[in-house]
């Protein structure tokens, strides 16, 4: 009952899973909390607000080679939800420490930021616009980032087994996941994206990474799939003229191009699934993929 009243408490907030300018409260990096060891520290962006990371640790001794270790982007958002209470209800089957990627704003998201950050370069590796017209295309500065300046941080407040380590997004952080689980360099063993926007680029990254794919190139660690079954039909469609070129991308990729994307993996070999979340929009899917998530992270191996 108490993870259920939990989970609820978690999903009321789901319909503000998507930007919003209306300011959040104070975090548990703020507060403190009673359920895990609070650290959060600052690293210089090449613009804007910095990234604010957040570190979450058990309490008790770590095991043998380390806590299993989930790392979350859209940090402020996620930590919206990650109350004593949430945490709490939390399976006991493994303790992890949870790394929340974020920026040091008062907003839900980072909108430019995570614009930049979170979306993958051109065929050509240059910088991408997005169709709000927000300079993009940095995951693989964003990456060596995580990979050079994160971990070793991260490593230095608790130990860490990057064996059992899970890299998670949603929407542009769903974009980052793939470009992640992409490159033989990440240093993740399992990644989860969660509603990706494939429609980047009109759809040129999602052309070039099912070719990776079907050449037998994609790394072979495991990707799971996460979206919202309703996220089709209840899209938004704003009358801003930027925001009308994301709609016609969106509107332009194949309503199975997720399942296709699937398809190839599981073809090739790579493990995991797709996990569909019945009547959840594309906001409502960054709570519920969120709990999923950690509930992984945090059940007991076999």
């Amino acid at each position: 009952m108490i993870r259920l009243a939990a989970l609820l408490a978690l999903l009321c907030t789901a319909a503000q899973a998507q930007p919003s300018m209306e300011p959040l409260g104070p975090s548990i990096l703020d507060t403190g909390s009673a359920e895990v060891s609070v650290h959060d520290f600052d690293l210089p962006a090449p613009a804007g607000a910095a990234h604010r990371i957040g570190v979450l640790v058990p309490q008790g001794p770590a095991p043998e080679g380390g806590f299993p270790v989930v790392f979350l982007l859209d940090g402020g958002a996620v930590l919206e939800g990650l109350t004593d209470a949430r945490l709490a209800a939390l399976p006991q089957g493994r303790a992890s420490v949870i790394v929340t990627l974020g920026h040091r704003t008062d907003q839900r998201y980072a909108t430019a930021e995570r614009a930049r950050d979170y979306t993958p370069p051109g065929s050509d590796g240059g910088p991408v616009e997005d169709p709000r017209g927000r300079p993009g295309g940095g995951a693989a500065d964003f990456l060596a980032l995580i990979s050079e300046a994160v971990l070793p941080r991260v490593a230095r407040i608790a130990p860490i087994d990057l064996s059992q380590s899970t890299l998670w997004g949603h929407s542009y952080g769903g974009l980052f996941v793939l470009y992640a689980a992409s490159r033989p360099q990440a240093p993740f063993a399992h990644y989860v994206s969660a509603s990706p926007s494939l429609w980047w680029d009109h759809g040129d990254f999602l052309t070039r990474i099912t070719a990776q794919i079907e050449a037998g190139r994609w790394p072979d660690r495991r990707l799971e799939l996460h979206h919202g079954g309703q996220e089709r039909k209840r899209a938004s469609s704003p009358a801003n003229p930027n925001a009308q070129k994301l709609v016609q991308m969106r509107a332009a990729l194949p309503p199975d191009a997720l399942q296709g994307l699937d398809a190839a993996l599981r073809t090739a070999g790579i493990p995991g699934g797709v996990t569909t979340f019945p009547g959840l929009s594309h906001g409502e899917s960054f709570v519920a993929s969120v709990d999923a998530t950690l509930n992984a992270a945090f059940s007991a191996t076999d």
